[in-house]
C-alpha cells in the first residue's frame, strides 16, 4: 500500500518534468497535499491525500502575483498535486489557502526555481475543520465546567442580593418620606396661613414694597391720668404746686 502510493507521486512528479523538457529555460513547482492525522507536520506513507478545498497562488519575489490554482482544478488531483509549470529561474513565494482545512505546517513557503531541473516539491499538511452544527453547539454550551457553574451562580447570588438591597433601600427611603412629608406640609400650610397677602396685579412699586413688608408693630399707650388745668387725683389747688388736702 505504500509503494504504490510513493510510486504514482514519483510518476507524476516524472510527467510534470518531461511535459517541461522542452522548455530547458523554464522551471516547475508542484506542492502535494496530505491530512496530516498525528500533527507530526510530516508526510506519512499511511496519510490520505487532499483532492480538493486548497488553492495554491504563486507570487514572484516582488510580490506580483503570478500564477493561482485550485487542486480539483489540477492534472494530478488524485496524488493531491498542483504543478505550476513555465515559470522562469528566480525566487518564489507559495502561499496556500483552504476554507475546509486548518494547516499543521507551514502555508507560505520560499522556493527556488533552477531552470531545466526537476519540479520542486513542498509537503502542505492539513487537517479538517469541524462542522458544529447548531444541536452540536447548545449541547457545548450546555456541558459547562464546575468551575464555570461556580461561577454562574456567583453571578446570581450577587444579581440576588442587590436586589434585596434595592428593594430594602425603597422601604426606608418610603417610610422617612412618610413621616417627614406631612409635617413639612403642615408647616407650609401654616407658613402660607400668616404670610401677607400679595399686591394686586398692576400694583407699583411702592405699592409692592408696603404689601411685603412687615406690619408695624402696634404700641399700647397709657390713657391719662389728667388733664391740664382740671386738677388731679390728688386735688392738687389750681394756683398752688403743693398738695391742698380736703378736710
Amino acid at each position: 500500500m505504500k509503494r504504490p502510493r510513493r510510486i504514482l507521486i514519483l510518476l507524476c512528479l516524472s510527467l510534470a518534468l518531461v511535459g517541461t523538457s522542452t522548455a530547458q529555460d523554464t522551471g516547475q513547482i508542484c506542492v502535494m497535499s496530505y491530512e496530516d492525522h498525528n500533527g507530526n507536520r510530516k508526510f506519512d506513507e499511511n496519510e490520505p491525500p487532499v483532492t480538493q478545498g486548497i488553492a495554491v497562488n504563486l507570487q514572484s519575489a516582488l510580490g506580483i502575483t503570478v500564477a493561482t490554482k485550485l487542486l480539483e482544478a489540477s492534472t494530478y488531483t488524485v496524488p493531491g498535486l498542483v504543478c505550476l509549470g513555465d515559470l522562469p529561474g528566480g525566487e518564489y513565494q507559495v502561499l496556500l489557502t483552504s476554507a475546509q482545512y486548518r494547516a499543521t505546517t507551514d502555508a507560505a513557503f520560499s522556493a527556488v526555481v533552477a531552470p531545466g531541473s526537476a519540479p520542486v516539491r513542498l509537503d502542505f499538511g492539513v487537517t479538517i475543520i469541524p462542522v458544529v452544527t447548531a444541536e452540536q453547539a447548545e449541547d457545548q454550551t450546555s456541558q459547562l465546567t464546575d468551575e464555570q457553574l461556580q461561577g454562574l451562580q456567583s453571578i446570581r447570588m450577587g444579581l440576588i442580593a442587590g436586589m434585596l438591597i434595592s428593594l430594602v433601600m425603597s422601604l426606608i427611603g418610603w417610610l422617612i418620606y412618610m413621616l417627614v412629608f406631612p409635617r413639612r406640609l403642615k408647616r407650609i400650610r401654616a407658613e402660607r396661613l400668616h404670610r401677607p397677602p400679595y399686591p394686586p396685579a398692576g400694583a407699583t412699586m411702592g405699592q409692592v414694597g408696603m404689601a411685603l413688608s412687615p406690619a408695624p408693630a402696634q404700641t399700647m399707650t397709657a390713657p391719662a391720668q389728667f388733664q391740664p388745668g382740671q386738677g388731679s387725683p390728688l386735688l392738687f389747688a389750681d394756683d398752688d404746686t403743693s398738695p391742698n388736702p380736703v378736710v
